[in-house]
């Protein structure tokens, strides 16, 4: 009797663990024989990236710019680079994706700049208030692509960085690494989400006479930034208000947005954040960092007062980069920059007369703190 029960728990391990193997490396081996995102190809043509390191390092070596600025569409609605190179007489350039954060400015720092071979003079970094010291801060959902891309996770940096977290994470994130071994869904994720989109796309356009491209680029016009209310929020709205709210001088609460759940204290050190990480790749290679802080959206009295918290968190951090040896600028304080020039939440609006007035209001900020590092050849700033 036994001998036939312990038949029967034998053969039904065996058909478990055959099954469970199926199981893995079913899916496991179509991981690796699917197409990449490199290699999808749609109806209408190969698919690319929003932002291409090859492409951008490509520009850098063909430009050889002597000032970069990095950022986000805090950065590209507020410079053109065209103009801000004729108005300073410095050769400028962008490297900017919209959404990203210090994480991915670090990477554009060293994996784009730097390997480029460019060596600008200075490079600008634009932030909005606790940004330089939240380093964990937009580094999943879409912009995980872009930092495996770039080879994030294996720089040396980003593991002292985030070695808090993981070793926090104990047991679960080894498990979790294991998967990823066996399963690479980070290669997978633009793959599934491009096609759920063309499928998407396909499905919507009857009764027009647009391929799945058109109609991509009719609903991203559709729903684009300038149909959203204007006096929303940048970005998302706060978990709850604080209780060290920003207030405007006319009593109203000013929405922190996201950055309610930022650091409130500022910590230069290596394990806290990117900051001292990119100070460092700007000695090693004879750059100056200069960061410029930007004006976030105002209240009708055009002013955007900070809170407590950040107020003493900016005196550290202005303190801590001058001293070692970065430089500074603010916005914030300029009332010049008015409420009427913000397009939504706290992009600056594409007019013209706008644009021209924002620009020179950034030079003149800006302009003083590059004067002394100004090479002698060439034309001068106007």
């Amino acid at each position: 009797m036994l001998s036939h029960l312990s038949r029967i728990s034998f053969r039904s391990l065996v058909q478990l663990l055959a099954v469970a193997a199926m199981g893995v490396a079913g899916p496991a081996w179509l991981c690796r024989k699917l197409d990449y995102p490199d290699n999808i190809v749609t109806q209408e043509g190969p698919v690319g990236r929003p932002f291409d390191p090859a492409a951008e390092m490509q520009k850098l070596k063909k430009s050889k710019p002597q000032w970069v600025l990095i950022g986000n569409s805090m950065l590209n609605s507020r410079i053109d680079q065209e103009e801000l190179s004729e108005i300073s007489g410095w050769k400028a350039r962008k490297v900017s994706q919209g959404g990203t954060q210090s994480a991915l400015w670090f990477l554009f720092l060293k994996k784009v700049v730097l390997e480029s071979g460019a060596r600008p003079i200075v490079v600008s970094i634009f932030f909005r208030d606790t940004d330089l010291t939240w380093p964990d801060f937009r580094t999943k959902g879409m912009h995980a692509e872009l930092i495996d891309l770039l080879e994030g996770t294996t720089q040396p940096e980003w593991k002292t960085v985030f070695a808090r977290s993981d070793e926090a994470r104990g047991f679960e994130g080894r498990i979790e690494q294991g998967l990823q071994a066996v399963f690479p869904t980070k290669d997978l994720r633009p793959l599934a989400r491009r096609q759920m989109q063309e499928r998407a796309l396909r499905l919507t356009r009857y009764g027009s006479e647009f391929n799945s491209s058109g109609r991509r680029v009719e609903l991203n016009l559709r729903f684009s930034l300038k149909h959203l209310r204007r006096d929303l929020g940048s970005d998302f709205a706060p978990s709850g208000q604080s209780a060290d709210a920003d207030v405007s001088s006319s009593g109203a609460v000013i929405d922190p947005g996201l950055y309610e759940d930022g650091p409130k204290i500022f910590d230069p050190s290596p394990q806290a954040s990117f900051l001292p990480h990119m100070l460092n790749l700007a000695k090693e290679n004879g750059i100056t960092l200069h960061f410029h802080r930007i004006k976030r959206r105002p209240g009708a009295d055009h002013q955007r007062p900070d809170s407590t918290y950040l107020q003493a968190y900016l005196v550290e951090l202005r303190k801590w980069l001058q001293a070692n040896g970065a430089l500074f600028s603010d916005e914030s304080p300029d009332l010049g920059i008015r409420l009427e020039m913000y397009a939504d939440g706290d992009h600056i609006s594409g007019e013209p007369a706008v644009a021209e007035r924002y620009l020179k209001g950034f030079w003149g900020l800006a302009g003083p703190l590059l004067a002394p590092l100004k090479p002698a050849s060439g034309p001068e700033p106007k």
